[in-house]
């Protein structure tokens, strides 16, 4: 008759152990339930975590660690399973269900950095021309005040939008909008704003609203080249990459909220208001703008190199980033200047300037006119 010997055995379902009965078959070890049924561990299978002081055991099928335990006498069990230790499965717990789980992480990992860098912005270049146009100007109309507020917060008095109604600086500033936005063939009319902030910036929201930023104005020697900063802003909204932005980072944020569990919209707003805020466009988005610019000066008969002479004046190229808060959303590169000049290559090195002299001192004065509270400000 089979040696016999007590155990203490875990199922790996229930954290209570049952007493058994254990025993060396021919193949593998034979486990001895009380109600009479029985559980048979092939050898190859068995793992052995110590021997001393108890003998204790594991199960690993199929390289997968089963969760079933035993526990039995070091002396009882040496002498019942002595003779086929050699036959017992080798490695410790997980070895193998480890580098399982570690080639899925990596795989995890490469789908999300997959579908970041690859499938959301397929996505949202896709989805954004399918958005009616009434959708894309209610959702810059609603983050229009938020956004403004931040900036507003920035300085120490709040942050008022340049010129009155019927004002000069007014009117110069809505015929350089109208000679440049005849060329860009949009559904709606294009809204511009001089912003009276320290920040050099300029930045448009979805639904064709546009905002640039008074050291602009004060900072540009000729009006090409805020003709050049605004044809650029202009380009993202013909490209409708607020839009796009937008739709890419709310998918995001949803991703995000599904997988922490915030599926109330928090990390949406976070996410959203971090774009509206100046986050940077990609390189494509903004050589697609850098392309449209040059296409609308060029519509307009003025300078489209203009805007480089603008950013080769206020950013030099190498110079720190601790000096420059220039378009911030809107990094200038060496590539980007380059690209303008190629496209700008035979256009006439001096065409007729957007504004003529009465308009230009106009809009170069709009911010010492008569000014108003921009809409959220406080």
């Amino acid at each position: 008759m089979q040696m016999e010997i007590a155990a203490r055995y875990f199922d790996g379902l229930r954290p209570v152990a049952q007493e058994v009965r254990l025993r060396a078959g021919a193949e593998g070890i034979e486990i001895l339930l009380a109600d009479g049924q029985s559980v048979r561990w092939p050898f190859t299978e068995a793992r052995i975590d110590t021997l001393a002081p108890e003998a204790r055991l594991h199960r690993v099928a199929d390289n997968i660690d089963t969760g079933e335990r035993l526990v039995v006498a070091s002396e009882a069990f040496n002498q019942a399973f002595g003779l086929v230790l050699a036959r017992f499965g080798k490695g410790r717990a997980g070895e193998a269900s480890g580098m399982r789980i570690a080639l899925w992480c990596g795989l995890a990992v490469a789908s999300l950095a997959f579908l970041f860098f690859v499938g959301l912005p397929a996505f949202a270049r896709i989805a954004a021309p399918l958005v009616p146009w009434s959708w894309e100007a209610s959702l810059g109309r609603s983050v229009e005040p938020q956004v403004l507020e931040f900036f507003s917060k920035q300085g120490s008095k709040p942050i008022s939008v340049c010129g009155g109604e019927n004002s000069p600086g007014k009117a110069a500033l809505g015929a350089m909008v109208a000679r440049l936005s005849a060329g860009a063939k949009l559904p709606a009319p294009v809204r511009v704003d001089i912003l009276d902030t320290s920040v050099t910036n300029a930045f448009a929201l979805p639904g064709a609203r546009i905002f640039i930023f008074r050291p602009i104005l004060e900072k540009a020697a000729t009006p090409d080249e805020v003709a050049g900063v605004l044809a650029h802003e202009i380009g993202h909204v013909v490209h409708r990459d607020a839009m796009r932005a937008v739709l890419h980072d709310g998918a995001l944020s949803l991703m995000v909220g599904a997988v922490l569990g915030d599926i109330t919209g928090g990390s949406t707003i976070a996410i959203l208001t971090k774009l509206m805020l100046g986050s940077a466009y990609s390189r494509e988005n903004e050589s697609e703008a850098d392309r449209v610019s040059v296409e609308l000066m060029r519509h307009a008969g003025a300078d489209p190199r203009a805007i480089n002479e603008f950013f080769r004046r206020i950013a030099p190229l190498g110079s720190a980033p601790s000096i420059l808060d220039a378009l911030s959303s809107h990094p200038v590169t060496a590539d980007r200047i380059a690209e303008v000049e190629r496209l700008s290559a035979d256009a006439p090195k001096t065409g007729n300037p957007i504004l003529d002299a009465k308009e230009w001192a106009a809009l170069k004065g709009i911010c010492a006119e008569a000014r108003k509270p921009a809409a959220g400000a406080s």
